[in-house]
């Protein structure tokens, strides 16, 4: 009987064990093509374009969950603003029905359009490949979503001098210089440490200075920079970085030359781990 009795118990776990779903996992552009979500992208006002410019909204139209991954190196194009490239793969599970928002990791492949905003709408594109691909990827492995990785994509897409990879943190500039240039299969070129355009830490090289002052309390230890970008929302110079601010009530101070940066009109904004808090606007041809 207590044989028979195991038998039985035995039996009935086996037939009520629940079955395992196994949730499809969709590249984000089958997923457009099968039809199984919607998308809409705009631009994102609340972050420069080095950061997180665009806001991707994904639907699910079908029956099922899914999970949708959208892949680094995705391009995104606008008629009116500039393309980006996606520089953080970002997957995405959906319940039948949902829809979720979120803003996407990306750069700018286009130095001289205008940056994006939030009446923008951005259509999907192909994958990047070549360098291209490769070093937004290296961007993805070393976090370097900053300005450093904005120069360094633009020295593949818009040909830029590979010494405008420069900014506060001097020995990342050094390390993208490198990987960009043998990317490319160009010499690392020399480094002027008297030019004002590439040295970030020498004020003296000024000769004529624009400054101003952020007032600004934070509650708890941040990324914060403060950079300089033209009427097109293209960013022209980093003026402070520091990205282990601590918490608490801080004036930052900054200051840029103005027979150097020579534009009617820029904005400095104040950026705390990737979202824009203050937008100053100053006309140094004025002063």
């Amino acid at each position: 009987m207590k044989t028979f009795a195991l038998l039985i118990t035995l039996i009935f776990s086996v037939a009520n064990t629940p079955s395992v779903t196994t949730i499809a996992n969709y590249n984000f552009l089958d997923a457009l093509e099968k039809n199984l979500i919607t998308s809409e992208v705009n631009g994102n006002e609340d972050s420069p374009h080095y950061i997180q410019p665009i806001v991707i909204t994904l639907t699910n139209t079908s029956a099922k969950t899914i999970k949708v991954t959208i892949p680094n190196g995705q391009l995104f194009t606008s008629a009116a603003v500039q393309d980006v490239i996606v520089t953080q793969k970002e997957l995405i599970t959906l319940a039948p029905g949902e829809s979720k928002s979120l803003p996407l990791y990306a750069m700018c492949i286009q130095q001289n359009e205008s940056g994006s905003n939030a009446m923008e709408t951005y259509t999907p594109g192909n994958i990047a490949t070549g360098h291209l691909a490769e070093l937004a990827q290296e961007i993805e492995d070393r976090k370097d979503f900053n300005t450093l990785g904005q120069y360094s994509i633009w020295a593949i897409t818009d040909g830029v001098h590979l010494n405008t990879i420069s900014g506060f943190d001097e020995e990342e500039a050094l390390y993208l210089r490198t990987y960009t240039a043998d990317l490319l299969n160009v010499p690392v070129p020399e480094y002027d440490p008297n030019d004002y355009l590439t040295n970030y830490h020498d004020n003296g090289l000024i000769n004529r200075s624009a400054t101003g002052k952020f007032k600004f309390y934070f509650s708890s230890e941040s990324a914060v920079t403060i950079a300089m970008f033209d009427e097109n929302d293209i960013v022209v110079r980093e003026l402070y970085n520091n990205p282990n601010t601590p918490k608490g009530k801080h004036d930052l101070e900054f200051k840029f030359d103005v027979e150097v940066y020579r534009d009617k009109v820029y904005y400095v904004r104040l950026i705390q781990d990737g979202k824009i808090q203050i937008n100053m606007t100053m006309k140094p041809q004025g002063s």
